[in-house]
């Protein structure tokens, strides 16, 4: 079994097989080898936070009713749970050296509704307190071009060297960034995997 050479630094060949090896792993997961190298994972989650059409449009209905009489009423507008898909793309920096998760929804959210759905409650301060945006931020996905949160990996080597982990072999990086970087937002594996990384 061969260690990282860096750590916890990745070559461009490290990062390969460490997706591999996770890509074996997760059922919902591709590896695309193009430029530069890509680990999807998919997952669908359950949101309540986009209205369907009816209800949108009952709502708009009975709000301008109800404003004609109490303009200071508060109106909770009626949400169904809807189904989001997540495409979480991981790929290695090349000026950090590390991976970086790149995340789109479908259907596409609000910054806001995007955070409340992918971020677990017990993380969200501290996503919020990172950085001038926060840890999770929005640039251009560097495959597609296309708009995509993204979480900034300026503190990712830092916080994998506090893991204590600097022997950690190639098949087991991934495992421990996604317990660290991907348990941040909702991107979780087994704790039976990361037991043994």
């Amino acid at each position: 079994m061969e260690k990282v050479s860096a750590f916890p630094y990745l070559t461009e060949d490290e990062f390969v097989k460490a997706c591999e090896d996770v890509q074996a792993r997760l059922p919902d997961s591709a590896l695309f080898a193009g430029e530069p190298p890509c680990l999807r994972i998919t997952r669908r989650l359950a949101s309540a936070c986009v209205a369907d059409a009816d209800h949108q449009e009952q709502l708009e209905t009975y709000v301008e009713a109800f404003e004609d009489d109490d303009e200071e009423a508060i109106v909770k507008q009626p949400q169904s749970e809807t189904i989001v898909t997540v495409q979480y793309d991981v790929l290695l920096s090349p000026s950090y050296r590390v991976p970086v998760v790149y995340m789109t929804a479908s259907p596409p959210l609000p910054v806001s509704h995007f955070f409340d759905l992918v971020v677990p409650h017990h993380f969200q301060d501290a996503m919020r307190e990172t950085g001038v945006m926060g840890a999770l931020s929005m640039t251009d996905h560097p495959n597609t071009g296309m708009p995509a949160y993204f979480v900034h990996p300026c503190r990712t080597a830092d916080t994998m060297c506090a893991t204590g982990t600097a022997g950690v072999q190639i098949q087991d990086y991934m495992l421990v960034w996604l317990g660290i970087v991907g348990a941040s937002v909702g991107l979780n594996v087994s704790s039976t995997d990361l037991r043994r990384a």
